[in-house]
């Protein structure tokens, strides 16, 4: 009762509350979206796994050592159990703890991410700022024109390119992912922040364009206020939501698992491990990895909010009120 009160009484941790017991909600609902799906799916995993010339009596026993002959509100219950004990099972490919084999994949996963992250938004931030400056210029329509490119390549054909190109033809780089090496990580970084720093870059300049044309920025100018203190001070912070979104949800789009970069440079990250379990399919490993990404994506949905209240005084005095 007297942490009921606590919260209540205190509008900052009844919003985060708010927001973990959506993500809380989120997660159980994709979970059992999943699950419905695999348990209708017409494929047979003890099929796929023990072969075709397995015996009646092993795929049976197959499935009563997995659980899957119980009720399918027996195995969801499992499920969802599991997801609140950190339990989800064996594999069904090696009989290891799904939980471990996540665990063990994702520090490469947040390493790459990482990477990608602090390159794009080094490049991207500046370039959107001084293109939405230099608007109508033709540095602005460079600029457009690199970052629709960089939207539109496809992920596996510019890995592909770049292990041709610096790996084979000049020798500069890796062409596969080595953990005692971190030049490895240069190339699948580049590839996978290329669609992020393109999105980021076109998402700065629009906010920044739409910002500096306010009412605001113009009595700014007119107090005397140099053209960079006036863009830094008062039109990038309030520019940054839209970027910050964008910049968040790509993240943690990345940090589910880059399963194209991933495949391309050999790296066992988590994309490539989900990716491998769904054509058995291992069921444990499938939900396993969902689970995960749906865990991901919801805290940093979180984060953002979060983040939202330290950009806008707005924001943070509605929380603050309790609307």
């Amino acid at each position: 009762m007297y942490v009921l009160l606590l919260i209540v009484s205190i509008p900052t941790l009844r919003y985060i509350v708010d927001r973990l017991i959506m993500m809380v909600f989120v997660i159980i609902g994709v979970t059992i979206i999943v699950f419905t799906l695999l348990y209708l799916s017409p494929s047979d995993s003890a099929t796929n796994i023990l072969g075709v010339q397995a015996t009646p009596e092993q795929i049976i026993n197959f499935n009563a050592v997995h659980g899957l002959d119980d009720p399918y509100l027996i195995q969801l219950g499992r499920t969802i159990k599991g997801i609140f004990t950190f339990d989800l099972g064996n594999a069904f490919e090696g009989n290891e703890r799904v939980v471990t084999m996540i665990m063990r994949r994702f520090p490469v996963t947040l390493q790459l991410t990482l990477f990608a992250l602090a390159l794009s938004v080094v490049v991207a931030l500046p370039a959107g700022i001084y293109a939405a400056v230099k608007a109508n210029t033709t540095f602005d329509h460079l600029f457009m024109l690199i970052a629709l490119i960089g939207i539109s390549i496809p992920s596996f054909w510019q890995g592909l390119i770049f292990i041709l190109t610096f790996s084979i033809n000049l020798g500069w780089l890796p062409a596969t992912y080595n953990a005692d090496n971190l030049v490895s990580l240069i190339m699948p970084a580049v590839v996978l922040g290329t669609g992020l720093m393109a999105s980021v870059a076109r998402m700065t300049r629009s906010s920044t364009l739409e910002v500096i044309n306010e009412d605001y920025i113009l009595t700014a100018r007119a107090k005397g206020l140099s053209t960079r203190r006036v863009i830094l001070r008062h039109a990038v912070p309030n520019a940054l939501i839209p970027i910050v979104t964008i910049i968040g949800l790509q993240f943690g789009g990345m940090l589910g698992g880059s399963s194209v970069t991933e495949k391309v440079f050999n790296i066992n990250g988590v994309g490539s491990y989900i990716v491998d379990k769904q054509f058995v399919p291992d069921i444990p490993s499938v939900m396993g990895g969902v689970i995960y990404i749906a865990v991901i994506l919801s805290m940093v949905n979180v984060f953002i909010d979060l983040l939202y209240s330290f950009i806008d005084p707005r924001i943070r005095s509605r929380i603050k009120s309790g609307r």
